[in-house]
């Protein structure tokens, strides 16, 4: 068979030349029906097949258009790849709005700054440990980055320091945002309410904080009997939410849909607090809450003090065994280029902003840390190292603190 050119499917630009337009006639397509299966993340467990309908699709492009005030004509670098939720959720609303879509074949920080320069990108979604990258790039300096307006930070929770660093070395707006491949995937923003005053350093604080309910979607934060949990930003509980862009449910799991979309909200397994403005602050995931000696700890709490240390790039902590406390938090940390820190000099670092029951037993040093394709951690890839062979099997202790209540 002779070699048509424009079937190449290396060939991008011949592909769409040779493409015949189609309008699809909306008044025939159900929107209730399966309009996309995508499949969670596996950090903490095995990946779960979402269910997202039609209807799931575009009322979430709407809403999020509202919560980002995203603009017609709008560019967008997309370093995420599409197969995560923070990814394919821009394409819908930016395509809605005529916005210009710039792909990025793999995440580089000197690639990703020479095309917020050619191509005059407006925005771009980052998981943390991207933009710590792009903040920690000699290189920056020799790009314009003028037309850079915001990045979201989501996927993995962002530290004030992480997010007065981009705004000043990138030059741009940074908050954070919070959502699930179960949600299509934003569920809050947070961005500075109208009515807010947040000023110097408690602004980074508000930044970095899960943020509050987009248009279209309700948020509680509920104890183990889906009771409310007070407005004070100190109560923890399970962070549930109702919206048209909830998941239709598992694909062929009917008994974990039913789980998870109990009562008619989706549990997302997120512990977090609720203030009285309406902010959340994820706290932890279930599986990764540390119980040690009785007491519930949170990777993530530690895990922000640690980066406020100069020297830190990124850091994991995960519990390891101990036979006196059940199990304990472990710090493993990757240090920036040409920076040098210790153990005892984290471990002190820490105490002086953690409670001292709180903070990591201990420190390793390590050279990188594993990732899924989206840059988040594998905690559970840690953890293992640690666990095998132990009488005390980690998933009991899991089961055993989700029983419970967080304090």
């Amino acid at each position: 068979m002779p070699e048509v050119p424009w079937l190449d499917p290396r060939n991008y630009e011949a592909l769409l030349s040779a493409a015949t337009p189609h309008r699809a006639d909306i008044a025939f397509i159900d929107e209730n029906a399966l309009a996309e299966l995508f499949y969670t993340s596996g950090t903490s467990a095995n990946p779960k097949g979402v269910m997202l309908t039609h209807r799931n699709v575009y009322l979430h492009a709407l809403h999020v258009c509202f919560a980002f005030g995203a603009e017609d004509g709008a560019v967008e670098l997309h370093t995420i790849p599409l197969f995560h939720a923070n990814g394919w959720g821009v394409a819908h609303f930016l395509t809605l709005l005529g916005g210009r879509h710039v792909m990025i074949q793999r995440f580089d920080p000197k690639e990703v700054f020479r095309l917020i320069e050619t191509e005059g990108v407006h925005s771009c979604r980052l998981v943390p440990i991207m933009a710590t990258a792009l903040v920690n790039c000699p290189e920056r300096h020799k790009y314009n980055l003028s037309t850079l307006r915001r990045i979201t930070l989501g996927g993995a929770a962002a530290s004030p320091t992480l997010v007065r660093e981009v705004e000043q070395v990138l030059g741009c707006l940074c908050f954070s945002g919070y959502g699930l491949t179960e949600t299509c995937p934003v569920l809050a923003v947070s961005t500075m309410k109208p009515e807010m005053q947040w000023e110097g350093e408690q602004r980074y604080v508000g930044q970095a904080m899960t943020g509050y309910a987009i248009p279209g979607a309700e948020v509680r934060v509920v104890d183990p009997n889906d009771r409310d949990v007070p407005h004070d930003g100190k109560t923890v509980g399970e962070i549930i939410a109702r919206a048209d862009s909830v998941m239709e449910g598992y694909w062929r799991q009917p008994e974990a849909s039913a789980e998870a979309l109990r009562g008619g909200w989706l549990h997302t397994g997120d512990m977090a607090t609720l203030n009285e403005d309406g902010y959340l602050l994820v706290v932890d995931r279930k599986k990764d809450i540390i119980v040690s000696g009785g007491e519930n700890i949170s990777s993530l709490e530690l895990e922000k003090a640690i980066l406020a240390h100069s020297a830190v790039l990124e850091v994991a902590v995960i519990p390891v065994p101990d036979e006196k406390w059940g199990e304990v938090p472990k710090a493993l940390v990757v240090l920036k280029p040409n920076a040098t820190a210790t153990e005892p000099e984290l471990i002190e670092f820490c105490r002086s902003r953690i409670a001292h029951y709180k903070c990591p037993r201990s420190f390793e040093f390590v050279d990188g840390l594993p990732k899924t394709g989206t840059g988040k951690v594998l905690n559970k890839d840690l953890r293992r190292k640690y666990w095998q062979g132990q009488d005390t099997i980690r998933p009991e202790a899991v089961e055993q603190k989700q029983k419970g209540s967080l304090k």
